[in-house]
């Protein structure tokens, strides 16, 4: 890392904080086993094919997993669903196992997980991915939506802490 770049890193941080950003749940169960993860880089790519890129930091314990089972989906969360988030962004003492058995899961048709109570559930298939610094970024080529029928705000991310549009 350069000194110049070194020198941007706590601003950039600092920057990506103060915009406040959806919170998903991330999930995928394949061969390499069931994983989740909570994220806020999480951003749409076309809607023709339907595409969503995903940016996630090379040490995270689901890249392995990822790379392998290639299915996920992409789970929106509510406002009233917090703990959640808590759960798969290792803030609560659960192990990744443990998470799951906190709430209710269902099938979506490619088999990817879907939490019970989410705005969405995007289901797809990794088609690309790169890596870029210290993140991989997949390209996430969209074979399932489904939307709620829910006036539930959001649960979002901003300054480092999880808030609610109401």
């Amino acid at each position: 890392m350069t000194d110049s770049t070194h020198t941007l890193k706590q601003p950039f941080r600092d920057a990506m904080a103060s915009a406040a950003a959806g919170v998903h749940v991330i999930t995928t169960d394949g061969a390499a086993g069931r994983y989740g993860i909570t994220m806020t880089a999480v951003t749409s790519v076309t809607d023709e094919p339907p595409t969503i890129m995903l940016c996630i930091n090379r040490e995270a314990a689901i890249i392995p997993i990822l790379l392998q089972n290639r299915d996920l989906c992409i789970n929106t969360l509510s406002d009233s669903q917090q703990d959640i988030a808590e759960h798969f962004a290792g803030m609560t003492n659960l192990s990744p196992e443990e998470r799951f058995e906190y709430h209710i899961w269902h099938r979506g048709q490619t088999g990817q997980l879907e939490v019970e109570g989410a705005l969405a559930h995007l289901h797809g298939q990794v088609i690309e991915q790169h890596e870029i610094g210290t993140h991989y970024i997949f390209y996430v080529r969209l074979n399932e939506i489904k939307v709620a029928d829910t006036i539930s705000p959001a649960l979002l991310y901003f300054r480092r802490q999880f808030k609610s549009l109401a």
